[in-house]
């Protein structure tokens, strides 16, 4: 619940129920039709409804996979296997062939049994998702806003989700090109060995923004998280801890984010003078869309997402399982983009969030045509959308007159984990070729206002300074890139 922007009762729960019910009356309407009239014989009955049951096989035995406490991808994956699972299903497949009759009344058997599981796996369901009420899926208060700054630096921080500071600039492919982010080196304090806290955004954005080493998180439902941290020892609620936003709003600066993932709205609004965010992708079976959706356009949605998640579908031709998570992805980004060129360039938001879901997999972004792409790309794809991006965002903040009087902060939440994402349906070719690598470094660039002189900073240090950093920025004690190494350095 904690990962959903909508409540899933009405986004989820409701279309899932009645997909599953006219589903189940179609097929046994069928059924008695074809019975009581003996359409092509009685034996044919049995062979369609047997071919109905590949589906609640198929989703069974996904099912059965993702529970397993190891990983079967590279058993999957051996060239021994498919000969092997022919060899195994040849005797059943031929049982079934030859007797339909017998094996349609051992499925409908099955199915019948399985029948009480169905009902209990719909009621844990329904409850979990009835624990909360309508309400919690709502954005809290906004802080008030204060009174414009007078002279006060502002600070445009942006993380780029999974980007790799080796593909981004320290072993980039040579065909990528990334002009903006060129150019933005030329300019900054640029580090080359920058590491994140964590490996993954769950923890890494609360210890960014609370300037304090997470080492445990785990949702508490819709609107909080809990964390531990390595300071304290008692379990602490992160709506409940002070955190970089709330530093700022104590000088006089107003704030703003714009992310993606975590329910900022829900969770740290009161700490924002104003806040845009999207969900993540949520886990197979309870995906959610990216609005609010007529319930016949959700059930539809649906019976796709069903037939992606059926075994070895994505080996067929024309059948991409991403592809929809793909189309909400562009969806969200482009909702992002519209709030954060809208943010950056305001020059009465003094410390801003963008927090965007690129390059973060899958894919969504063909750099030869230099366009959004539903298709199967790459993550140097994505790499070049996080320069297109990062130019957009320029070009706002220098259209609107305050680019040159902000300071912009470049990073990542984390590497790209070529471990989570190699042997997946969205792993390609040119992937593979640019993985053999440590890619878990994160950039790090500090384009200071008023400042265009660059530098390289090469000691290894943990982005977790980025609060403290930020923090001195704003209190005026960051002039130039010695004052940046000298916070990035004190202890």
């Amino acid at each position: 619940m904690y990962f959903a922007r909508l409540d899933p009762v009405r986004a989820v729960v409701l279309p899932v129920l009645a997909l599953v019910l006219g589903l189940t009356l179609a097929m046994l309407a069928a059924w008695e039709f074809a019975i009581r009239r003996r359409l092509g014989g009685r034996v044919a009955v049995h062979y369609l409804f047997l071919a109905a049951c590949l589906a609640p096989a198929g989703m069974a035995s996904v099912a059965f996979l993702r529970v397993l406490p190891f990983h079967l991808t590279p058993l999957v994956q051996a060239r021994w296997f498919w000969p092997a699972a022919v060899a195994v299903g040849a005797g059943p497949v031929i049982w079934t062939i030859r007797k339909p009759v017998h094996a349609s009344r051992l499925a409908r058997g099955v199915l019948l049994y399985s029948l009480p599981v169905l009902g209990l796996f719909l009621f844990a369901a329904i409850r979990g998702s009835l624990l909360f009420p309508h309400s919690a899926y709502q954005d809290g208060d906004l802080a008030a806003p204060l009174p414009p700054r007078p002279g006060g630096t502002r600070v445009v921080w942006i993380i780029f989700d999974e980007l790799s500071q080796a593909i981004a600039f320290g072993n980039r492919p040579a065909d990528l090109a990334l002009p903006n982010l060129d150019r933005l080196r030329q300019e900054s304090f640029y580090a080359t060995s920058a590491a994140s806290p964590a490996n993954f955004t769950e923890m890494s954005l609360p210890c960014l923004i609370l300037g304090d080493e997470v080492t445990a998180a785990s949702p508490t439902g819709p609107g909080d998280l809990r964390v531990k941290l390595r300071s304290r020892e008692a379990i602490v609620l992160w709506s409940k801890l002070p955190n970089v936003f709330d530093t700022a709003r104590g000088l006089g600066y107003n704030t703003a984010l714009v992310g993606w993932f975590h329910p900022y709205g829900r969770v740290i609004s009161h700490s924002l003078t104003k806040c845009y965010w999207t969900a993540g992708g949520l886990a197979p079976g309870v995906e959610e869309p990216t609005a609010d959706q007529p319930l016949f356009d959700a059930m539809r949605d649906r019976v796709g997402l069903q037939f992606m998640a059926l075994p070895v579908v994505g080996h067929l031709p024309g059948v991409d399982p991403a592809v929809y998570y793909r189309r909400e992805k562009m969806k969200r980004l482009e909702f992002l983009n519209a709030r954060a060129r809208e943010i950056v360039s305001d020059p009465e938001i003094g410390l801003a969030l963008i927090h965007l879901p690129v390059p973060h997999p899958p894919a969504i972004y063909d750099r030869a045509r230099g366009e959004l792409s539903a298709g199967k790309r790459s993550y140097l794809d994505n790499v070049a959308l996080v320069d297109r991006e990062l130019g957009m965002l320029r070009r706002a903040m220098e259209n609107a007159g305050v680019w040159d009087g902000t300071t912009v902060l470049v990073s990542a939440d984390h590497g790209w984990r070529t471990w989570m994402w190699r042997g997946s349906n969205i792993w390609t070719p040119e992937d593979e070729s640019v993985s053999h690598q440590q890619t878990m470094g994160v950039p790090f660039l500090v384009k200071l206002a008023g400042e265009t002189a660059p530098a390289t900073y090469s000691k290894p240090f943990n982005t977790l300074v980025t609060r403290r950093l930020i923090t001195a920025i704003l209190q005026g004690q960051v002039k130039d890139e010695a004052d940046v190494r000298a916070v990035i350095e004190a202890r």
